[in-house]
């Protein structure tokens, strides 16, 4: 028994930064800080664009980007690790804040990071070879779909429309502003996306998404441009933390084993079945 706790308690610690880590961190002060500013400006744009896009408001984005950034340099398998926003997880984080609103989110990232530790455990990373390479593209390419079917309103600056399904929204959002033309906002956002794509292709060291960020925002405020919806006053620290607020009803779809469906009212116990001459 002592052995097992033994190697746990191993395990636990090796998760920690070494004294070689830290060791390393002041060989080369001046090239490391150089490189987490350098990553640091280009998920700027990206965690303020990610937690747009998934309902929860920028400053959102910006914390989780702050927060998680720092946990996963601390926790980190790997001294070549880069964290940072993806824009798969907006996907995902929509419909959830939809239904149950930011709790939601928390609720489903404990319950990722507990299946993610049992898979640890259970060594099934060595499986993932076996999943076909089509399969993951395949994965990404809808994913990048989605994400620019929800960018839709934001690029042609309508408000986005009631619905669940980013195609029906997206259409929507073309039917509205063929109704009322907004060419401020589709203006800027060609001319920002024109920016990242071209700079990255000629000059892929330069982070042309802040660059781009910045331009636009420049031109948007010395113009005077009205079309262009900003995203509004963000927080100047990191909000406090807090206890989240866990209901049996906010777990109680989650402890249901997803081959059982939620039972039919006409065959529900409480609901007498209906007669067949009615």
């Amino acid at each position: 028994m002592s052995s097992r706790i033994s190697r746990v308690q191993a395990r636990i610690m090796s998760l920690l930064p070494t004294r070689a880590d830290l060791a390393e961190m002041g060989r080369s002060p001046r090239r490391d800080l150089l490189a987490g500013l350098t990553v640091a400006i280009v998920a700027l744009p990206l965690a303020l664009g990610f937690g747009v896009s998934s309902g929860l408001g920028a400053a959102s984005g910006l914390a989780t980007a702050v927060v998680a950034g720092a946990l996963a340099a601390l926790f980190g398998g790997s001294n070549l690790q880069v964290s940072g926003p993806t824009g798969a997880m907006t996907v995902v984080l929509v419909p959830i804040v939809a239904q149950h609103g930011p709790g939601g989110v928390l609720t489903v990232g404990l319950l990722a990071g507990l299946m993610l530790i049992a898979l640890a455990a259970l060594r099934a990373g060595k499986y993932m070879r076996y999943v076909p390479a089509p399969v993951v593209e395949g994965f990404t390419l809808g994913i990048a779909c989605v994400i620019g079917l929800q960018q839709v309103p934001n690029a042609l600056g309508v408000p986005a429309p009631e619905g669940e399904r980013v195609l029906v929204v997206a259409w929507r959002a073309v039917a509205e502003f063929a109704g009322a033309p907004n060419w401020t906002a589709v203006g800027l956002a060609v001319a920002v996306a024109v920016v990242m794509l071209a700079g990255a292709r000629l000059r892929p060291t330069v982070p042309f998404s802040i660059v781009a960020v910045i331009a636009a925002t420049v031109v948007v405020q010395v113009a005077g441009l009205d079309g262009a919806k900003p995203i509004g006053d963000l927080p100047s620290g990191l909000p406090a933390p807090r206890s989240p607020s866990s209901t049996s009803a906010r777990w109680a779809p989650c402890s249901r084993p997803p081959w059982r469906s939620p039972p039919s009212p006409r065959w529900s116990p409480c609901c007498p079945r209906p007669s067949p001459t009615a």
